[in-house]
């Protein structure tokens, strides 16, 4: 058989390309409608002052400066970092604890609780929203009730009207819901693992919380690395949960930027100032997860 000139195969590969460039052009036209366009035309509008229906007036940096001033914003700010922050955290590490936990379990069982500890996950917000305000009702709800029942009554208390305890109390709904993808995601990273490591580790005397610690928790790095990224993009996006269970009270005090947004664009027709706060959380986010990222760094291991 005579082997195909130069030329040809310059022409196979070019076809190759545009048939690729071709199978694309419709996910990059979604992207660049959905994602790439708004982002630039927010970004355009962060700079000008805008009703919503008179002409745009540029104003510069003045939707920052005023944004960086105002106390509404920086608390609003605050709460969405520490909420991002702390669930993140805590999801992270309960999600440890669960896929070490699964692994340990038989197949059966360990299918079982996989799909229970996963089922948060998949639930729709609005829903959870709904069942955890039910959940701490300070009358009829199972928390309050459930420390009635254990004599701890005194511990009752308006969970999502006490100042003190609302952030912590969103804080326990995200962890429940976010957890499981952190499980998820190390156990299937710990079946990769091959069990030669575990098998020489037993035979040295190391328990199963040494060897977690030793030789799951550095091989699965780049994965728990993955999961606190996405985990944290998922927590700052908080508009959904906070509004369904407090809508930002009480007095604001578990207000997000999320939140101060949707009021200063469509209550105030401040689109412009609105804008800017979604930029600076932007920023914010960016900021954290680099510093993030940089932490959990770690070595690649070949196994």
């Amino acid at each position: 058989m005579m082997n195909s000139s130069p030329d040809a195969r310059i022409r196979g590969r070019s076809a190759v390309s545009w048939t690729g460039i071709a199978f694309l052009l419709p996910a990059l036209a979604f992207i660049s409608f959905s994602i790439f366009i708004p982002t630039v035309w927010n970004l355009l509008l962060s700079f000008q002052q805008w009703d919503g229906f008179k002409d745009r007036k540029w104003i510069g940096l003045r939707n920052y400066t005023e944004s960086l001033k105002d106390p509404d914003v920086l608390h609003s700010l605050y709460h969405s970092i520490f909420l991002a922050v702390m669930i993140t955290l805590l999801s992270v590490i309960v999600g440890l604890a669960l896929a070490a936990f699964v692994f340990r379990l038989g197949r059966k069982e360990g299918s079982f609780y996989r799909l229970v500890l996963f089922m948060p996950v998949m639930l729709p917000v609005a829903i959870i929203g709904l069942l955890f305000t039910f959940m701490y009702n300070p009358e009829m709800g199972l928390v309050n009730q459930f420390l009635r029942l254990i004599g701890a009554g005194a511990l009752a208390d308006a969970w999502l009207e006490n100042p003190d305890t609302v952030l912590w109390a969103i804080v326990v709904v995200g962890v429940w819901r976010m957890s499981g993808l952190t499980m998820m995601l190390i156990f299937a990273a710990m079946q990769n693992i091959p069990q030669s490591l575990f098998e020489s580790a037993r035979l040295e005397g190391a328990g199963y919380a040494r060897q977690f610690f030793s030789i799951v928790l550095p091989l699965v790095k780049p994965i728990l690395q993955l999961s606190v990224v996405f985990t944290l993009v998922m927590s700052f996006k908080t508009y959904d949960l906070v509004f369904v269970m407090t809508e930002g009270g009480p007095a604001n005090l578990s207000k997000t930027i999320p939140l101060q947004m949707i009021d200063s664009a469509f209550t105030f027709n401040e689109f412009g100032y609105s804008a800017a706060m979604g930029f600076l959380l932007t920023l914010a986010v960016m900021l954290i997860i680099s510093l993030t990222s940089r932490l959990l760094r770690g070595e690649s291991y070949e196994y």
